[in-house]
């Protein structure tokens, strides 16, 4: 049974005259029959009774028309709705990001989707990179924003803003650094209390080698899951921590911390919007990928 003999029979039911359907059809009327004596055989039962001029719809006819008229209706309503997914007026974005990056980099670009598109639902994986990096060249995401360096023989990958670092120290703690213009020498820094994220993270493998460049072994106080806690702690006067000043920007700003540049020092990481290669990219993901990469 398929898709053609069922409108056959369906338009068969109303007319009940195979000259006439075929005509309408535009085919002719040997073949109309054959159709439906096809579909009839499949279906084990008769659907028309043709001992009447004009024939007649027989009830295992009827019932099978009933319910035929409504499964066209679903089916047309199917394609209606997966028109609506490929169109972006509904759909799934499922977009793979670290925690603290969700917290300064996502929400204006869901705002901004949701907008454009109020029919589909944003789903936030938020996990460390090396997952990231995983999953997302299994196809788990839509897309995810992780830090070189990639896979570019399976990911797609593009560049958004890169990373500054700053040093983010409370007030009480900045007495004693020697800092001019907003600027200063991490060796320094020696003497500070320090709350670091775990060792198996980037940032805090940029940190210990920012103090073995400086030449320093660094007094760690607190040693926190990530950037969102070493943050918390240092607007908590625990002490200061190195960060991403977009992470800064995207926050609510303390008055009691102070931000340095690091000087003679350029510290930065690249983020990168990765996907699969050849994966399907629906109209609301692109959408959102433009927003990142671009910077609107």
């Amino acid at each position: 049974m398929n898709t053609k003999q069922i409108q056959y029979a369906l338009a068969l039911s109303e007319t009940l005259s195979f000259s006439q359907v075929a005509e309408q059809l535009g085919i002719s009327q040997p073949a109309l029959s054959k159709q439906i004596q096809h579909l009839e055989k499949e279906l084990g039962v008769k659907l028309f009774d043709r001992s009447f001029n004009p024939v007649v719809l027989t009830p295992a006819g009827e019932y099978f028309i009933r319910n035929a008229r409504e499964l066209v209706y679903k089916e047309e309503q199917l394609h209606k709705a997966l028109a609506r997914f490929q169109s972006g007026e509904r759909g799934r974005l499922v977009i793979g990001i670290s925690p603290f990056r969700c917290m300064y980099l996502i929400p204006r670009i869901v705002k901004k989707v949701r907008d454009r598109f109020p029919g589909v639902q944003v789903v936030l994986h938020e996990i460390g990179s090396d997952v990231l990096r995983k999953e997302a060249a299994e196809g788990k995401y839509d897309f995810a924003v992780v830090n070189m360096p990639v896979d570019e023989s399976v990911l797609e990958a593009t560049p958004i803003e890169p990373d500054t670092l700053v040093l983010a120290v409370p007030n009480a703690l900045c007495a004693t650094l020697p800092a001019e213009n907003g600027m200063v020498d991490f060796a320094a820094c020696r003497d500070l209390p320090f709350v670091v994220v775990g060792q198996n993270q980037e940032m805090r493998q940029l940190f210990d080698k920012l103090c073995a460049s400086a030449d320093f072994h660094p007094n760690i106080v607190a040693e926190v899951v990530g950037l969102i806690s070493a943050w918390a702690l240092t607007h908590a006067g625990v002490g200061a921590t190195v960060l991403p000043l977009q992470f800064v920007s995207g926050t609510s700003f303390d008055e009691n911390i102070t931000l340095y540049t690091l000087k003679n020092i350029d510290f930065t990481r690249q983020p990168m919007v990765v996907r699969r290669k050849g994966q399907f990219l629906s109209e609301y993901a692109r959408y959102a990928i433009d927003l990142l990469t671009e910077g609107k």
